[in-house]
């Protein structure tokens, strides 16, 4: 048996590409995943729903929190107006620093080796 593993996010694309053994997902801004900006109740109130996750999830999966932060939403879109965004749109396709990194990412490197290290590659 080994260390349970549960995932607290707010990026549910990010998350979903991930797959996780465990994950809550709060519909927050990013940066805010456990909880609203100085408010603390809040923030426990989060971080204890998600912790719940380790006794009340039974099979892998994303499982939603029943918490609503339009205001942080509203925060932040204030916060950015005006500022230019330079980062890449987000897609499902990988992305690697070299050619070397993406051959062994896929099992192609040299003598069958992988990210994995000696002949181990991912299952598909």
């Amino acid at each position: 048996m080994g260390l349970p593993t549960l995932i607290l996010g707010s990026a549910l694309d990010i998350l979903d590409a991930g797959k996780p053994p465990r994950a809550k997902f709060v519909n927050y801004p990013l940066g805010f995943e456990s909880g609203r900006f100085r408010d603390r109740q809040n923030q426990l109130d989060v971080v204890a729903a998600a912790l719940r996750g380790f006794d009340e999830m039974t099979a892998p999966g994303i499982e939603p929190l029943a918490f609503e932060w339009q205001q942080g939403w509203h925060m932040v879109h204030e916060r950015e107006k005006g500022k230019l965004d330079h980062r890449s749109p987000r897609t499902t396709t990988p992305r690697y620093q070299t050619e070397e990194d993406r051959l062994l990412a896929e099992g192609k490197g040299p003598q069958g080796t992988s990210a994995l290290g000696k002949g181990v590659v991912p299952s598909r």
